[in-house]
This record gives structure tokens, C-alpha cells and sequence, in this order.
């Protein structure tokens, strides 16, 4: 059996704090394959990012890994040096498309400049070569190859976008980190810049790590996905099983609030309360205080991630929910307004 391309397992990561160590991830796992879109999805505040940081080795200074692993292609990177880094991943393996293309390009360079700077900095390219390879990339995006020359003012919002992606593709990854990408943007530059990236999957058979608050996103161009609570993975699957069969009740509540264009009169759902801070170890499940339906043993363990017993899916379906076998009644019928009830 071949080694995922990249993994997090049972990772944990803490940020010291004037009021102690502030648990920001929690025992978290998931794996990605080979030419996979996978999605990140949660709340503002739910660990998305610090994993990201974890995985691309850029956690703030009062940030580290206490415990779990990080693989790319079945070899840990989590204690790599910043040189290593460099040396062996950043850019040709694994590259990011930050969330904020207003500030992630440099005003002062053409974007040919900072592709050369790039990729003198991680690969013995040629200046004939990297220039070549841009201008394939802002073709393969939508951008015209003459605009490689172009300062980041003279493009649009969109296009600045566009120009990140490029720039992320164009030393080969076979991992692209997405925080967000599509944020700033109108809903019709979202769909523009979803196109490139799908045609972009077809293509090259790159990997995504999809990061985003918005789940209807990832259900629609992702292959599998995470979501997680407050520092928690609370439910991993292919999106298909975990869009008709959500076995974590975050996950239930999640799509509830969400829009569904099948039912325009709905009314959207509430997750009430707030993620808890967590501050040390975390042994508990930490949507319990905002869960309809937990007993006091959710309150006593932190829940495994473990398989269900009801997937229809060959991708492993995974929860963390002592009731995830309980099938939670659900009134589709009733535009899947939610009971409340356990059968």
C-alpha cells in the first residue's frame, strides 16, 4: 500500500499565553492522496490555519508541535529546519496561496522578478527557464503572458489572485496550501478562479489543501474533506458521504446553517454558543457545550477518531462522536429542518 502524500497524525499544537498554553489544534489526523482536493473547513478560530502553519513550518514564535507527526510522502517534516525547509519542500513540493493577495505580493517587484527570486532561492532554474515557465502559468490561469512583467497595482483584485496561483504552480508543486483563496473576491471572480483551479487538477494531477469557513465550497470542488471544532477533527470522509451522511452532530448543524438552493424558504439553522478556549490538555469533546445531544461521557474523554459502520463510500469515513453509530432524525421531508430527536 503507498504512503499517503501528506499526513497529520494525532497532532497537537500549543501557543504560550500570559494565562498558560492555549491548545490551538488537538490530536489531529487526516491524510491526502495523490491528486486529491481536500477541504478544511470550520469556524473562524477552529485550528484551520495553525495546521496549515504547522505543515508549511511557519507558526508564530509562541507557537509549536507538543506531540503528533506531519508526513510528506511517508517522511516526517515536522522538525525541519527553515533551511531544510527551503531546500526540500517549500515552492517545488509544497507551495501556498496565502488569503490576502493585496499583501502577499511585493508592490515594489514585477511579478517575473519575484518568480526569479523564487525560484533562485529553491531550484537551479535558469532565468530563460522560470520566465517560461510564468508566463506558461499566468497562460494556464487566465492572465495574458505579456502582463508577466507587470507590477501587482496594475492588475485587479482578481487578477492579483490569479498571479498568486500562478506563482504557486509554477516550480511544479505537488501540494498547493489554499488559505482561502477566493475571500476578497465577488462571486462570480470565486467561480472564475474554482475553473482554473479544477482545470489545474486535471492537468497536472496536483494536490489541494483547501482551508475555508465556507463548507458549500468545499462540497463542491473538493474530493474529501476535514471538519473541525475548536482545535478538533470532529468528522473526515469523501465529501459525497459527508454530505449525505453526517455522523458528527457539528457536521449535522453545519450544513443546517448553510443555504440550500432546493429549499429557497428554509430557514437557516443556529449553531448556538461559542468554541471554548482551550487552555492545557484537552480531554474532552469540545463541542459538548454547544451539542444537542451529549451526555455526560462526552464531557469525562476527548472522542477518538474512529470509523463508522455506515459509510457507502470506499474513502474511510471517520468521526469523533461517542453517538456517531445513533442515526439523528432529520425531517428532509420538512426541508431538512432539524428534530432534535435520537432514534
Amino acid at each position: 500500500m503507498t504512503e499517503p502524500l501528506l499526513e497529520a497524525e494525532d497532532l497537537t499544537v500549543q501557543y504560550r499565553t500570559s494565562n498558560g498554553l492555549l491548545t490551538a489544534v488537538s490530536d489531529a489526523s487526516f491524510t491526502i492522496e495523490e491528486g486529491q482536493y481536500f477541504g478544511l473547513v470550520g469556524e473562524s478560530g477552529c485550528g484551520k490555519s495553525t495546521i496549515i502553519k504547522a505543515i508549511l513550518g511557519g507558526l508564530d514564535d509562541n507557537g509549536r508541535i507538543t506531540s503528533g507527526k506531519i508526513k510528506y510522502r511517508g517522511e516526517e517534516i515536522q522538525d525541519l529546519s527553515d533551511e531544510e525547509r527551503n531546500r526540500e519542500l517549500r515552492w517545488k513540493e509544497i507551495s501556498w496561496i496565502p488569503q490576502g493577495s493585496m499583501s502577499s505580493l511585493d508592490p515594489l517587484q514585477r511579478i517575473d522578478e519575484q518568480a526569479i527570486e523564487i525560484a533562485r532561492t529553491h531550484t537551479d532554474l535558469s532565468k530563460e527557464e522560470i520566465r517560461e515557465r510564468i508566463e506558461r502559468m499566468f497562460d494556464i490561469v487566465g492572465l495574458q503572458k505579456s502582463r508577466v512583467s507587470d507590477y501587482p497595482h496594475q492588475f485587479s483584485g482578481g487578477m492579483q489572485q490569479r498571479a498568486l496561483i500562478a506563482l504557486a504552480l509554477f516550480l511544479k508543486p505537488a501540494v498547493i496550501v489554499a488559505d482561502e483563496p477566493t475571500t476578497a473576491l465577488d462571486v462570480i471572480m470565486q467561480d472564475q478562479v474554482f475553473k482554473y483551479l479544477d482545470e489545474i487538477k486535471e492537468d497536472h494531477d496536483t494536490s489541494m489543501v483547501l482551508v475555508t469557513h465556507d463548507i458549500s465550497v468545499v462540497f463542491e470542488s473538493c474530493d474529501k474533506m476535514a471538519i473541525m471544532h475548536a482545535g478538533q477533527v470532529a468528522e473526515v470522509g469523501s465529501v459525497v458521504e459527508l454530505f449525505d451522511n453526517p455522523r458528527h452532530p457539528y457536521s449535522i448543524l453545519l450544513q443546517e446553517a448553510f443555504p440550500d438552493v432546493r429549499y429557497p424558504d428554509r430557514d437557516l439553522g443556529i449553531i448556538e454558543g461559542n468554541p471554548p478556549q482551550n487552555m492545557g490538555n484537552v480531554d474532552y469533546c469540545t463541542f459538548v457545550d454547544r451539542c444537542p445531544w451529549a451526555v455526560d461521557e462526552c464531557r469525562k474523554n476527548s472522542p477518538p477518531l474512529e470509523s463508522t459502520s455506515s459509510s457507502t463510500s470506499t474513502e474511510p469515513h471517520l468521526a469523533s462522536c461517542l453517538r456517531k453509530e445513533e442515526e439523528l432524525k432529520v425531517d428532509r421531508a420538512n426541508e431538512r429542518s432539524l428534530r432534535g430527536d435520537v432514534s
